[in-house]
Protein backbone atom coordinates (compact mmCIF):
# COMPACT_ATOMS: atom_id res chain seq x y z
CA UNK A 1 0.00 0.00 0.00
CA UNK A 2 1.02 3.56 -0.53
CA UNK A 3 1.62 5.98 2.28
CA UNK A 4 -1.61 7.80 1.40
CA UNK A 5 -3.61 4.57 1.50
CA UNK A 6 -2.02 3.64 4.83
CA UNK A 7 -2.92 7.04 6.23
CA UNK A 8 -6.53 6.68 5.09
CA UNK A 9 -6.82 3.15 6.52
CA UNK A 10 -5.38 4.32 9.84
CA UNK A 11 -7.73 7.31 9.90
CA UNK A 12 -10.76 5.16 9.03
CA UNK A 13 -9.83 2.60 11.67
CA UNK A 14 -9.41 5.28 14.34
CA UNK A 15 -12.75 6.80 13.36
CA UNK A 16 -14.47 3.42 13.40
CA UNK A 17 -12.99 2.53 16.79
CA UNK A 18 -14.16 5.84 18.26
CA UNK A 19 -17.65 5.97 16.71
CA UNK A 20 -18.86 2.36 16.46
CA UNK A 21 -19.59 2.06 20.22
CA UNK A 22 -21.79 5.17 19.95
CA UNK A 23 -23.98 3.96 17.10
CA UNK A 24 -26.58 2.08 19.18
CA UNK A 25 -26.82 4.82 21.82
CA UNK A 26 -27.18 7.46 19.09
CA UNK A 27 -29.86 5.41 17.37
CA UNK A 28 -31.72 5.19 20.69
CA UNK A 29 -31.26 8.97 21.15
CA UNK A 30 -33.03 9.59 17.85
CA UNK A 31 -35.67 6.87 18.33
CA UNK A 32 -36.77 8.48 21.60
CA UNK A 33 -37.13 11.87 19.97
CA UNK A 34 -38.55 11.14 16.51
CA UNK A 35 -41.89 9.91 15.31
CA UNK A 36 -42.07 7.73 13.32
CA UNK A 37 -39.14 5.99 14.93
CA UNK A 38 -38.13 4.51 11.57
CA UNK A 39 -36.70 7.95 10.75
CA UNK A 40 -34.14 7.47 13.53
CA UNK A 41 -31.99 5.38 11.19
CA UNK A 42 -31.94 8.23 8.65
CA UNK A 43 -30.87 10.67 11.35
CA UNK A 44 -28.17 8.29 12.53
CA UNK A 45 -26.81 7.89 9.02
CA UNK A 46 -26.79 11.66 8.53
CA UNK A 47 -24.98 12.04 11.84
CA UNK A 48 -22.37 9.49 10.79
CA UNK A 49 -21.81 11.37 7.54
CA UNK A 50 -21.25 14.63 9.42
CA UNK A 51 -18.97 12.92 11.93
CA UNK A 52 -16.94 11.41 9.08
CA UNK A 53 -16.66 14.75 7.29
CA UNK A 54 -15.40 16.35 10.49
CA UNK A 55 -13.15 13.44 11.51
CA UNK A 56 -10.06 15.65 11.45
CA UNK A 57 -11.30 17.28 14.67
CA UNK A 58 -12.10 13.96 16.35
CA UNK A 59 -11.46 14.52 20.06
CA UNK A 60 -8.86 12.39 21.79
CA UNK A 61 -10.76 11.11 24.82
CA UNK A 62 -13.74 8.74 24.70
CA UNK A 63 -15.92 11.08 26.75
CA UNK A 64 -15.08 14.05 24.51
CA UNK A 65 -15.89 11.94 21.42
CA UNK A 66 -19.23 11.03 22.98
CA UNK A 67 -20.11 14.65 23.75
CA UNK A 68 -18.94 15.73 20.28
CA UNK A 69 -21.05 13.05 18.57
CA UNK A 70 -24.15 13.91 20.60
CA UNK A 71 -23.67 17.60 19.81
CA UNK A 72 -23.66 16.78 16.11
CA UNK A 73 -26.66 14.48 16.59
CA UNK A 74 -28.50 17.36 18.26
CA UNK A 75 -27.83 19.51 15.19
CA UNK A 76 -29.01 16.77 12.83
CA UNK A 77 -32.19 16.39 14.87
CA UNK A 78 -32.82 20.14 14.75
CA UNK A 79 -32.29 20.20 10.97
CA UNK A 80 -34.67 17.29 10.52
CA UNK A 81 -37.34 19.01 12.63
CA UNK A 82 -36.95 22.29 10.72
CA UNK A 83 -37.24 20.39 7.46
CA UNK A 84 -40.44 18.71 8.65
CA UNK A 85 -41.91 22.05 9.69
CA UNK A 86 -41.09 23.53 6.26
CA UNK A 87 -42.56 20.47 4.56
CA UNK A 88 -45.78 20.66 6.62
CA UNK A 89 -46.13 24.39 5.95
CA UNK A 90 -45.66 23.88 2.23
CA UNK A 91 -48.08 20.95 2.19
CA UNK A 92 -50.66 23.09 4.00
CA UNK A 93 -50.29 25.92 1.49
CA UNK A 94 -50.60 23.47 -1.40
CA UNK A 95 -53.72 21.87 0.14
CA UNK A 96 -55.28 25.33 0.49
CA UNK A 97 -54.39 26.17 -3.11
CA UNK A 98 -55.79 22.91 -4.45
CA UNK A 99 -59.01 23.23 -2.46
CA UNK A 100 -59.42 26.80 -3.72
CA UNK A 101 -58.98 25.82 -7.37
CA UNK A 102 -61.70 24.07 -9.26
CA UNK A 103 -60.68 20.69 -10.62
CA UNK A 104 -63.51 18.95 -12.37
CA UNK A 105 -64.10 15.46 -11.04
CA UNK A 106 -63.67 12.59 -13.47
CA UNK A 107 -66.93 11.06 -14.66
CA UNK A 108 -67.40 7.60 -13.16
CA UNK A 109 -67.97 5.96 -16.55
CA UNK A 110 -64.84 7.60 -17.96
CA UNK A 111 -62.81 6.53 -14.93
CA UNK A 112 -64.02 2.94 -15.29
CA UNK A 113 -63.23 2.95 -19.02
CA UNK A 114 -59.75 4.36 -18.37
CA UNK A 115 -59.12 1.70 -15.74
CA UNK A 116 -59.69 -0.97 -18.40
CA UNK A 117 -56.68 0.36 -20.33
CA UNK A 118 -53.15 -0.68 -19.50
CA UNK A 119 -51.24 1.64 -17.19
CA UNK A 120 -49.07 3.15 -19.96
CA UNK A 121 -52.04 3.70 -22.29
CA UNK A 122 -54.09 5.20 -19.46
CA UNK A 123 -51.29 7.63 -18.62
CA UNK A 124 -50.78 8.47 -22.32
CA UNK A 125 -54.47 9.36 -22.68
CA UNK A 126 -54.43 11.37 -19.44
CA UNK A 127 -51.35 13.36 -20.46
CA UNK A 128 -52.95 14.23 -23.78
CA UNK A 129 -56.55 14.87 -22.77
CA UNK A 130 -56.21 16.25 -19.24
CA UNK A 131 -52.74 17.77 -19.23
CA UNK A 132 -52.69 19.23 -22.74
CA UNK A 133 -49.62 17.51 -24.15
CA UNK A 134 -49.35 16.58 -27.78
CA UNK A 135 -49.26 12.89 -28.66
CA UNK A 136 -45.50 12.89 -29.35
CA UNK A 137 -44.79 14.92 -26.19
CA UNK A 138 -46.85 12.62 -23.99
CA UNK A 139 -45.15 9.62 -25.56
CA UNK A 140 -41.73 11.13 -24.88
CA UNK A 141 -42.66 11.60 -21.21
CA UNK A 142 -43.50 7.88 -21.11
CA UNK A 143 -40.39 6.88 -23.06
CA UNK A 144 -42.23 6.11 -26.30
CA UNK A 145 -41.19 7.01 -29.84
CA UNK A 146 -43.60 9.32 -31.71
CA UNK A 147 -44.91 6.56 -34.01
CA UNK A 148 -45.51 4.24 -31.06
CA UNK A 149 -47.30 7.06 -29.21
CA UNK A 150 -49.61 7.74 -32.11
CA UNK A 151 -50.53 4.09 -32.61
CA UNK A 152 -51.02 3.46 -28.87
CA UNK A 153 -53.15 6.59 -28.52
CA UNK A 154 -55.25 5.62 -31.53
CA UNK A 155 -55.86 2.10 -30.14
CA UNK A 156 -56.61 3.48 -26.66
CA UNK A 157 -59.15 5.96 -28.06
CA UNK A 158 -60.83 3.18 -30.02
CA UNK A 159 -61.08 1.02 -26.88
CA UNK A 160 -62.45 3.94 -24.90
CA UNK A 161 -65.06 4.69 -27.57
CA UNK A 162 -66.08 1.05 -27.62
CA UNK A 163 -66.26 0.82 -23.82
CA UNK A 164 -68.10 4.10 -23.38
CA UNK A 165 -70.40 3.38 -26.32
CA UNK A 166 -71.41 0.07 -24.70
CA UNK A 167 -72.51 1.92 -21.57
CA UNK A 168 -74.68 4.53 -23.23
Amino acid sequence: MTALTDLFVDEATAFDDAIRPLMKPLLAYFARRISPTEDAADCLSETLVVLWRRREVLPASEEDVRRWAYGIAKGVLANMRRGRMRHQALAGRLRDEVSASVIAPVDTDVAEALNQLGAKDRELVALIVWDGFGVAEAGAILGLKPDASRSRYSRARARLRMTLGDRQ
